[in-house]
């Protein structure tokens, strides 16, 4: 047990950017929040109320009672920013409004929610629980590997052609999180096979792994701009 009342498996360290290093934090894990508040308080109850929800994007507010007194947080998720969550996305904002709401309730309340760190961080940064120090994602859609499955749900990859195993990327190559992005985008933007192998046809790739991260970068850039235009 961590002197903040956290227990060690609560707590998530990320690397994250501040000013022009790299620096470790620690972020606890809603279900940290969650269990001190039901020990402290027995007649706790939550609500949550969704403000906004489309295709890209929801917004939802958090009620907490406690016995000491009533807390309000929201949370919102976008499909641009948390792309390999975007069938989840009023799911991710409930949960970020409930462990904000938490956190002005006073249960952790010197810490953001990992929950929030892990969407926006460097996507090629490794998180790690502090007990054992072993890398570990935020977020359960990693397969047990511990290796990010960039296909889509039907097994197919991000031109929507079958693979036996997505392919991952190395130093130099496309970060998964730019590999996601552009699966978002490509979806949202109701791009084809066809289309898709267009998109890559001038890299001299065939799936968005073998992207530079460079080359990554400029087709998110360009999608982003498609997207702002039509």
């Amino acid at each position: 047990m961590t002197a903040n009342g956290f227990r060690e498996e609560e707590l998530v360290s990320r690397r994250v950017k501040v000013g022009n290093e790299w620096q470790t934090r620690t972020f606890p894990v809603v279900g940290g929040r969650l269990r001190l508040v039901h020990e402290d308080s027995p007649h706790v109850t939550i609500q949550t109320e969704i403000l906004k929800f489309d295709s890209d994007f929801a917004g939802v507010k958090a009620m907490v009672t406690t016995e000491k007194g009533v807390f309000h947080g929201t949370g919102t998720a976008s499909a641009q920013r948390d792309a390999r969550l975007a069938d989840s996305l009023v799911e991710l904002a409930e949960t970020r409004s409930i462990a904000r709401a938490l956190r002005f309730a006073g249960y952790g309340l010197e810490f953001c929610g990992a929950e929030e760190i892990a969407a926006i961080t460097n996507g090629d940064q490794d998180s790690e629980r502090t007990g054992d120090k072993a890398a570990e994602k935020v977020f359960p859609q990693e397969n047990g590997g511990g290796k990010t499955d960039t296909s889509s749900q039907d097994g197919a990859s991000a031109t929507g052609k079958a693979e036996s195993k997505p392919q991952r990327c190395g130093n130099g190559q496309a970060t998964q999180a730019q590999v996601r992005a552009l699966f978002a985008l490509t979806k949202r933007a109701n791009y084809t096979d066809e289309d898709t192998e267009s998109l890559l046809r001038p890299f001299n790739v065939s799936t968005f792994q073998e992207l530079s991260r460079e080359a990554a970068s400029q087709l998110i850039t360009s999608l982003q701009t498609e997207a702002a235009a039509a």
